[in-house]
């Protein structure tokens, strides 16, 4: 009974300080910013900003991974890719007529064949 008191107590603890920051990040949009960060641009017009890459602690061939994970076949044919706050990355290719959004993974996941 002790350990779920202590649960419940953590549980509220981390609601409450959830709301708390979500209230500063909507009252104060600077904060927000500080907290979430912004959207890092890492192509456009086709060529890599290498400088973006950099700031966004993502390397080349993780950006040519999720470019390909798109259904892009070359850098070349992308007008924008956006690393955004959540952690995926948007491409926009072929003069924006297909948009599509990839989530950056940390691991791989295995699927199970069943059978």
């Amino acid at each position: 009974m002790d350990r779920l008191v202590k649960w419940k107590s953590i549980h509220g603890l981390l609601r409450l300080s959830h709301y708390i920051l979500k209230f500063l990040q909507y009252r104060f949009p600077k904060f927000g910013r500080i907290v979430e960060g912004d959207a890092t641009i890492l192509i456009y017009k086709g060529k890599i900003l290498d400088s973006h890459l950099k700031i966004a602690k993502i390397t080349t061939d993780e950006l040519l991974e999720a470019v390909r994970e798109h259904g892009v076949a070359s850098v070349k044919e992308v007008d924008l890719a956006i690393f955004e706050i959540d952690g995926t990355i948007s491409v926009l290719s072929n003069m924006y007529q297909k948009e599509t959004v990839k989530r950056r993974k940390a691991h791989k996941i295995l699927n199970k064949r069943e059978g």
